[in-house]
């Protein structure tokens, strides 16, 4: 799925594939919150003023990213980062996240 970000955060996408495939679900997720992180910071870059959305809730509102998604994502990150335990599934509902998150970004290109 690498080839749907810019090639500058390739190398990250494939980190989190590679979490994924070695089933290692904490680092999976982390490496997820690294993906979504930087499309959300990208979209806010787009308003391009010093009003522009600071809250990565707000941006991903914006993108038409779905909320109680977003709340789940954050809810695996918070999870992971404090080594509470997660799942394989919470692993790939937070790469599909991502991949909605890079799409809707994707789509304000055009």
């Amino acid at each position: 799925m690498a080839d749907m970000w810019p090639e500058s955060e390739r190398e990250s996408v494939r980190q989190a594939e590679g979490m994924m495939t070695a089933k290692d679900a904490v680092n999976a997720i982390l490496a997820c919150d690294v993906l979504v992180t930087r499309v959300l910071a990208s979209a806010a870059g787009l308003v391009g003023t010093l009003d522009a959305p600071r809250d990565p809730a707000v941006v991903a509102l914006l993108l038409g990213l779905d909320g109680a998604r977003y709340l789940h994502f954050r809810t695996s990150v918070r999870a992971a980062r404090h080594r509470e335990p997660v799942t394989m599934k919470d692993a790939f509902d937070g790469f599909a996240f991502a991949l909605e998150a890079r799409r809707a970004r994707e789509l304000l290109r055009r």
